[in-house]
């Protein structure tokens, strides 16, 4: 058995000799190959968007003409509390806060 073990260790030790004596590297190539196909990560199907102009304005927030919008948050000094107002104008969704907000956070997903 243990014969046999030693050939085949002389084996792959030869083999291993053989290819690196002809100047193969068939392993470095598999290796470039793999990381030039790794994909890249994709883009987040939801954005964030905030205004801070609600005191003035109300702080009308929408979406992109290719995003729905999917949230509306009124942020206040006492709390959190979802959008007093969503219009539709022209198909777009438009979010607004009363004067006593502080800010606005929408979220806007992709469709």
């Amino acid at each position: 058995m243990r014969s046999s073990a030693m050939l085949l260790l002389s084996s792959v030790l030869a083999v291993m000799l053989l290819l690196v004596g002809s100047g193969r590297n068939d392993t470095i190539q598999v290796v470039d190959t793999a990381i030039a196909a790794t994909p890249v990560a994709p883009i987040s199907p939801i954005r964030a968007i905030t205004s801070q102009s609600c005191s003035s304005n109300g702080c009308p927030t929408s979406c992109d003409a290719n995003e729905a919008l999917v949230s509306a948050i009124c942020v206040g000094v006492t709390g959190a509390k979802f959008s007093d107002t969503i219009r539709v104008e022209d198909g777009v969704l438009t979010a607004t806060c009363g004067s006593s907000t502080n800010n606005i956070v929408v979220l806007c997903a992709r469709k």
